[in-house]
Parts: C-alpha cells; sequence; structure tokens
C-alpha cells in the first residue's frame, strides 16, 4: 500500500514538472508568433473590460486556473507524428479484424442459405455480427490527450486583430460612444511570442434627455403609460444611448403589452425614433407603436390591424385518446362517415360542456368556469380537476403568462404524456379561442431502480420496486407504493478497531441491512375539500404517506413507522409552503432491539445522549412547517445571483404534554403513549445556497447552514438520534470524516472510547466553492468549509460540547481540491479535504503550520509515554491534520 502510494506521487510529480516544463512554443511554426495575450488599455467611464472579451476574433490559449495554460502545453507534450503512426498501426488492427468477422459472417450465412435450400425454403436469417467501428474508433490516451483535452497554439493574425478593432469601434457605437475610437498594437515576447493591446478611448458617451410616444391604438398608450406608472420597467430617461439596453426594452415592453391583453404583440412593433445633438451630446428619443399585420381571411392578401384589448372566448380541451371508449371506434367512426385523423390529430366525438360555479375565485367571490372537453367513450379525469389548471378562462383577457402557467400546470397534473395549446383568433371580434390538445400518460407502471448510494461517505447497494398510478380514482390523483431494500456500510458506534480502518472504505463491511414498505397518495386541492372549490392561484395539493422500515445491524435491531398527512401550496414559480395540521402532520414509531453487548457498551459508559438517541420512542408532530424558495425559474436568472433556500420548522410532542396528568411513566420518569415514551422538542433547520456563474467554465457556490433543536421536557437530555445534526462529511466539512465532527470543542484524539458518530442540538456550517471546467468530462473545484455542532446540555462524557459564549472559537475549518467526472446523467466526486484548523488542539497547535509540540505535551500528560506509544502502535491516537478522501454522486451542494 506504502509502495503504491510513493509511486503514485512520484508519478503525478513528473506529470506536473513536464507539462510546466515543456515549451509552449514548441509547436509554433518558423516565422510565427504565439499569441501570448490580448490586453485592453481602456480610458473613459462607463464600461469594463471584461465587456469587451467577447469581441476577440482571435482569443488566446485557455488559462486553466487563470494562469495555467494547461491544454496548451499537454498537446506540447505529445507527439502528433507518433500519435498519427499508432492510429495508422490500430486502424489497420481494427481492418483486420473487420476482415476475420466478415469472413466469419460469410461462412455462418453460407451454412444458413445451404440449410435453407435443403428444406425447400428461398429465404433465411442472415447472421449480423458487429464490426468494430472505424470511422470514430475510440481514442487511446495520448490521441485523448492531443486532440480532445489538448489546444493547438493560437498563432497570431494580423487579419483578425483588425476585424477585432473593427468589432470593438462598432461595438462602441453601439453603446452611445460615437467619438470612441480603437487602435490595436503588437509587442514582441522572446522570440516567438506577441502580445496584442488594444487601446480603447471611449470619449463622451450619448445620453437619453426625453422620450416621447407616437403610433399605436389607446389601448396600446394606456397600457404602456399603466406600465410607466407602476414601475414596471425602468424609465428610459435618463440613460445611456445604447442600442442593446433599447433592445432589452422592446422586448420587455413587448411581454408587458402581451400580458395586458394584446395579443399579437412583438418587439417588432415598437420602433425607435433618435434625434441626437452634437454638442450636448443629449438624444431625444421617440417610441413608435406599428400596428399588426396580418393575412385576410379568405385571401391571399395583408392588412394593418391596430392592437386591441383581446378577450378569451372558449376554451376548448382535445383528449386524444380512446382507451375510455367501449368497443371499435375505428368502426363507429366509418359509420358516422368520418375521418379517423384530420391529417394530424385524432378525432375526437364526445363532447362535455363543463360549466361550474365555485366558491373562492382568483378575483370574486363567485366565479363560473367554464370550457369544453372533446372525448372518446369516457373523460380521462374530472373535468373540474383538468379546467382548475387553466389560466385562460372564458370572458376574461388574455394573458400570455397565464398560456405559459396553464402548459406548465396541465403538464405537472401528471396525467398527459403531452400538452399543446393553440390559439385561434376570432373573425370580426377581439377574442381568441384556447385550444389544448391533450395526449394522456400512461396509468399505470411498473419501475426497478438500482442504487448506488453515498451518504456522508457511507457507501451502500439497494433496490427499490415501484408501483405508480397516474390517475387512481379519474381526480389526477397519483398513488406511488415502493418497496426498497439494500445494504449499507455504517460505522459502528463501539469499535476496537482503528480510526484509520474505520475510516478506509476499502476495509469497511455491509454491516447494515435495511427493507420496507412505503406509499405516497398525492390529491389535487386541500382534501376533503373540493379543487374546483378553490383558488388557482396557488395549486394546493394533499400528500399522504406511509411507510415501515426495518434495519438489522450487528449492535441492534430498528424497526420503524411512520404516517405522515399535509399540504402543499405553490406561489408563483418560486416558492413552496408545505405545511401539518395540528394533531394530523406526522406521526414516528422507533423501536429498538439492542443486542446484550451493545446495551452493557452504553450502560459501562452511562452515555444519556446515546442512551436516548437509541431508546424506544415515538415522535409525535404537534404540525409541521416547511418553506422552499428557487429563483432558477425566473426571466433573468442569468445576471442575478441564483439562490435556494429551505427552511423547516417542526415542534414536536407538546401537545401530548397537555395530558401528562393522566399518562403513564416508565422507570427513568419519562411519560409513556401506548406504553412508549414520546420526545418533546423544537427543531429549527435552514439551508441556504448562493451560485454566481463568473464565466463561461467558472463559478462560485455559497451554502450556509444553520440549526437548532430544543428539548422540551419529558426527560430528554438531546435530540432523537434521526433529528439531530452531524457535521463532516462529503458534503459538509471535508476536512473531517462523515459525522465525526464536534461536539464543541470535545477532544476526541483524547478519548480512546470515543464513538465514531458524534451528534449535536446546534449546527452552524458554511462551505465556499469556486468551480471551473477542464473539458466536457473532467471539472474541478476548490473549496473550503467550516462548521462544528454543539450540544445545549453538557456531556460528561465528552468534556466541551456544550454551545459556550466562545463558540466562535470552535469553528473547525477545512479546505481541499475536487475532482468532479461529468457522465451527463450523473457527476462522480472526488474531493480531497484536509483541515487548516483543528481547534480540538491545545493554543499554539491548532493551524496546520503551527508546531505539534503542544499537542505532544497534551497527550503525554494524558496517557504517559508507554502507554501513549502502545496507543499508537494499536492506531488508537488519530493525527490531528489526517487528510481524507471523500466519494459522493452528484455536486455537494
Amino acid at each position: 500500500m506504502l509502495l503504491n502510494r510513493v509511486k503514485t506521487t512520484y508519478i503525478l510529480a513528473i506529470a506536473v514538472v513536464f507539462l510546466t516544463a515543456c515549451k509552449i512554443t514548441r509547436k509554433v511554426p518558423e516565422g510565427e508568433y504565439l499569441l501570448q495575450k490580448n490586453v485592453i488599455e481602456l480610458s473613459g467611464e462607463g464600461l469594463e473590460e471584461e465587456d469587451f472579451e467577447d469581441l476577440y476574433k482571435q482569443p488566446e490559449n485557455y488559462r486553466t486556473l487563470g494562469f495555467w495554460r494547461l491544454r496548451l502545453r499537454t498537446y506540447n507534450s505529445v507527439d502528433s507524428t507518433k500519435v498519427a503512426k499508432k492510429r495508422i498501426r490500430k486502424n489497420e488492427k481494427l481492418h483486420k479484424i473487420n476482415d476475420r468477422k466478415r469472413a466469419k459472417m460469410a461462412r455462418i450465412n453460407e451454412k444458413r442459405r445451404q440449410k435453407a435450400i435443403e428444406k425447400g425454403k428461398d429465404y433465411y436469417k442472415p447472421r449480423i455480427i458487429e464490426l468494430k467501428d472505424t470511422v470514430a474508433p475510440r481514442k487511446f490516451v495520448r490521441e485523448w490527450a492531443l486532440y480532445s483535452f489538448g489546444e493547438p497554439p493560437v498563432v497570431f493574425d494580423s487579419s483578425k486583430m483588425e476585424r477585432t478593432a473593427e468589432q470593438m469601434a462598432r461595438f462602441l457605437k453601439r453603446k452611445g460612444y460615437y467619438e470612441g475610437s480603437v487602435r490595436a498594437e503588437t509587442k514582441l515576447r522572446g522570440k516567438k511570442k506577441i502580445k496584442v493591446t488594444y487601446d480603447v478611448d471611449l470619449g463622451e458617451r450619448y445620453y437619453i434627455d426625453s422620450v416621447y410616444t407616437t403610433g399605436g391604438s389607446l389601448y396600446v398608450k394606456w397600457t404602456y403609460d399603466l406600465m410607466m406608472k407602476n414601475g414596471d420597467v425602468e424609465s428610459l430617461v435618463g440613460q445611456p444611448f445604447d442600442r442593446e439596453m433599447l433592445d432589452d426594452y422592446r422586448t420587455d415592453v413587448a411581454r408587458f403589452m402581451r400580458n395586458g391583453a394584446l395579443y399579437g404583440f412583438s418587439p417588432t412593433h415598437i420602433h425607435f425614433l433618435a434625434d441626437s445633438n452634437a454638442q450636448t451630446r443629449r438624444v431625444t428619443l421617440g417610441i413608435q407603436f406599428r400596428d399588426r399585420i396580418v393575412s385576410e381571411t379568405g385571401a391571399d392578401t395583408v392588412i394593418r390591424r391596430p392592437h386591441v384589448q383581446t378577450d378569451v372566448r372558449h376554451v376548448y380541451f382535445h383528449i386524444l385518446d380512446t382507451n375510455g371508449y367501449e368497443g371499435n371506434f375505428e368502426k363507429r367512426v366509418n359509420e358516422l362517415g368520418l375521418n379517423l385523423f384530420d391529417g394530424v390529430r385524432m378525432l375526437t366525438i364526445d363532447t362535455l360542456r363543463y360549466q361550474e360555479l365555485t366558491v373562492i375565485g382568483t378575483d370574486s367571490l363567485d366565479k363560473e368556469r367554464m370550457a369544453y372537453f372533446y372525448y372518446n367513450g369516457e373523460l380521462i379525469a374530472d373535468a373540474g380537476v383538468i379546467e382548475s389548471q387553466n389560466y385562460l378562462e372564458e370572458g376574461r383577457h388574455y394573458r400570455e403568462d397565464f398560456l405559459n402557467k396553464s402548459y406548465t400546470y396541465l403538464m405537472q397534473l401528471g396525467i398527459f404524456q403531452s400538452v399543446k395549446p393553440e390559439i385561434v383568433e376570432v373573425d370580426g371580434e377581439d377574442k381568441i379561442d384556447v385550444h389544448y390538445y391533450l395526449v394522456p400518460n400512461k396509468r399505470q407502471s411498473f419501475r426497478t431502480e438500482p442504487r448506488f448510494t453515498n451518504s456522508n461517505g457511507f457507501l451502500g447497494l439497494s433496490g427499490m420496486l415501484t408501483y405508480s398510478n397516474n390517475n387512481l380514482l379519474r381526480g389526477a390523483e397519483k398513488l406511488t407504493v415502493s418497496l426498497t431494500g439494500g445494504i449499507e456500510s455504517q460505522p459502528p458506534v463501539y469499535d476496537d478497531n482503528s480510526e484509520q480502518d474505520l475510516l478506509n472504505p476499502t476495509a469497511r463491511s455491509f454491516n447494515t441491512f435495511e427493507i420496507g414498505p412505503s406509499f405516497v397518495y398525492d390529491i389535487p386541492g386541500l382534501f376533503p375539500t373540493k379543487v374546483t372549490a378553490l383558488t388557482k392561484r396557488h395549486r394546493p395539493r394533499t400528500i399522504v404517506s406511509a411507510g415501515a422500515n426495518f434495519q438489522r445491524r450487528s449492535e441492534f435491531t430498528r424497526n420503524t413507522f411512520q404516517a405522515n398527512y399535509g399540504y402543499k401550496m405553490f406561489v408563483l414559480s418560486t416558492q413552496i409552503f408545505q405545511y401539518g395540521l395540528p394533531f394530523f402532520s406526522s406521526a414516528k414509531y422507533v423501536k429498538i432491539d439492542k443486542s446484550e453487548f451493545f446495551d452493557n457498551q452504553l450502560k459501562q459508559f452511562n452515555d444519556l445522549f446515546l442512551r436516548n438517541a437509541y431508546s424506544d420512542q415515538l415522535i409525535y408532530h404537534d404540525w409541521k412547517f416547511q418553506f422552499e424558495y428557487t429563483n432558477a425559474d425566473k426571466p433573468d436568472r442569468k445576471s442575478e445571483v441564483g439562490v435556494y433556500y429551505l427552511g423547516n420548522f417542526d415542534p414536536v410532542g407538546n401537545m401530548l404534554s397537555l395530558f401528562e396528568g393522566v399518562q403513564d411513566t416508565n422507570a427513568l420518569g419519562r411519560h409513556m403513549i401506548f406504553g412508549v415514551p414520546y420526545s418533546r422538542f423544537v427543531r429549527v433547520d435552514n439551508d441556504l445556497v448562493l451560485s454566481k456563474n463568473l464565466s463561461k467554465t467558472t463559478s462560485l457556490h455559497f451554502r450556509g447552514l444553520l440549526g437548532a433543536g430544543l428539548p422540551t421536557g419529558n426527560k430528554e437530555t438531546s435530540l432523537p438520534f434521526d433529528y439531530s445534526f452531524f457535521a463532516g462529511g462529503s458534503n459538509d466539512n471535508r476536512g473531517w470524516t462523515a459525522r465525526g465532527l464536534g461536539p464543541g470543542a470535545y477532544k476526541y484524539i483524547l478519548d480512546t472510547n470515543r464513538t465514531i458518530t458524534q451528534i449535536g442540538d446546534v449546527r452552524l456550517s458554511a462551505s465556499l466553492e469556486y468551480r471551473f471546467t477542464l473539458s466536457s468530462l473532467l471539472k474541478m473545484a476548490v473549496f473550503t468549509d467550516a462548521g462544528n455542532v454543539w450540544l445545549l446540555k453538557e456531556d460528561q462524557n465528552r468534556l466541551g460540547s456544550q454551545l459556550s459564549k466562545d463558540w466562535y472559537k470552535e469553528i473547525a475549518y477545512s479546505g481541499g481540491v475536487g475532482f468532479r467526472f461529468d457522465l451527463d446523467f450523473f457527476i462522480i466526486r472526488l474531493d480531497l479535504g484536509l483541515k487548516i484548523n483543528n481547534h480540538t488542539l491545545p493554543a499554539g497547535a491548532r493551524w496546520i503550520w503551527q508546531s505539534r509540540e503542544p499537542h505532544e505535551q497534551e497527550l503525554l500528560d494524558k496517557f504517559g509515554a508507554e502507554d501513549l506509544q502502545r496507543l499508537r502502535e494499536a492506531n488508537k491516537i488519530p493525527r490531528p491534520f489526517q487528510p481524507h478522501l471523500h466519494f459522493g454522486i452528484g455536486y455537494p451542494f
């Protein structure tokens, strides 16, 4: 093992030295120059150098981490002549293999042909043998390094430099700098390198002084004035005369117009008229609204038509399906003298006019919902449930965002495999008809799913068999029944092995077996209230679920049963609220049968926290609340910081305590329900993720975790195990093992009876990660993590674990580098984490660059020289700054 590590280290070191030392101009032709760098010397205000980077007609070679031309050096390090010769040899080998396969295939088929002749048949089934690919054969390592990962040198081209300067000059005018100028210069750097400098003088910028409107109907002007009054679009007055900004403005105004009942309004219907003053450098801008140009019905001519307020006349749902029809549908169609298809779509012969008066509406207390349904035989689902996904209602104004919402929500209903909306204008009226062409989804399905799991570094193999019914009672209810089972590696609570063995994935056995059924029943609306009696705005759903789990380990066997009843509501496309009603939200029963050895260990160490974690208990939620926010679907998301937030609030068991007077108690004084002690606590958890794209290949990501749980009674010392907080692992502080960090300032190194898994009542964690791309397959990251967990009550077996006023001094810091292999359908992740600050060490030894002497002295004072030597030989004393390699599936956040 040590020899392999040494070999790997030397190989990596040699490779790095080789790639670094290789001359980057090695493959630049004689008399040519390597474009070393493009530089912009900018004078003036209003623009930054980054604004010009996309204008280069000849970008320089890509720099990994912003300074290392790794791809170019890789390209230079490979001899293309040798690669070409090896490719010829490999192609010749492939051709020989294919010749043998063709000959074999010919022999087999000749025998088959002769047998067919002997049997008097004039046909036979030929044998097809797959040949080796000689058109796009698989690349060998050096070939991949040269042509896939490597990048040839960018040889300076003066014509591209001139075109870049011209492009920059045009860009200045588009940005309102009509007096700007661009001059390109070159400078030799050594014998075969050249640097190009673009001197950009911005000059004075033109600004919009005033804005007026012209043309268009009265309703168009009224809608525009309303938009400006409400501030839905920023005013142009005082803005630079920037054509790109004006194009965006045109798009925003057109979108607002379409959402203001102006069907067919597009950016092409807005024209700008500019009158500039060269002395004051001010622009008077006119916004001209143009009429629509449409084809005249029944004629080949086109006419101009003013934009007018448009209403929805009728809504039609076309269910293109025959599964609900009893009998021979095609025969019935022929009897009616009709065609099965109209050239594109299936015929429908049954019609339903849906009309219902609702109690709660979006705009008034009483509202009528109406629509036409065309189908065959029997309607796939309740008409009210389908119509409740439609926002373009009869008699109301047209809005484009309502059309997009309707399409999205009809798909999310889960009973249609495709949805195609069409808008048809009504001749002679300022109205439209809305048609939805719907193809039903398969109602029932079975799915098997093998899984390779990684939970904070603990590996596992499992499988799941799932039955789904997307429309159980013809109300778009979704039933999912699953059976899951598998094995997993989990660290023992107490163990005599060394930490090195425990933390070595190859030394870990699959010591945990789990199996359990579960079901989820997802109902539209707030059951038992009908969905048609509710507002469409929040698309409420009722989620009923239950599950059981059997887990067997050498230390204990645990049986769990859980039932949940809750509501989910959506707000726009950014927010999701989930909550459970008092006494009906969630209940979880845990029964643990401990082995005699494990039970004796708990008693021996008298750890009240672990005894509470590994005990029978009932976890009955008073109610539940969860809030989720993301701006991933917002139109301007590309220019923003991506935000994801998940918050949970769980009060548990406090309502049950109201009946303590009639409840039994056990030997420890804990109150019980049905002979089982119940937990009492309040828990809050927050998860915030921020993301920002710095360029096409680089991004910055931040994650913050803040949570706390307060036991509120019933003789509990800490939270139940499943509701406790953990720190360390592949998705947390990567300098520590999974669940091995904390709690607080507990000196785990000095405790030879320590447990591998540490739990806490309070968690604070933060991670910052810089990600960059090396190739389409390989991506990398540089990260730093910080955090810890604490207990609210001091544990005598883990001194220093309690949250105190010096909590900020107990934050653990780590850093590292990560490799991510993007396989399209999932990402394999390897993160190497290293402790930077180990807060459990004595002062003067906590940072990785500080002396180890205070730590050594602390060990000698604790164990003595002889015992310390013995413990080290038994690998009982972990290294304080030991690095850890974490394996994961997907990104850490």
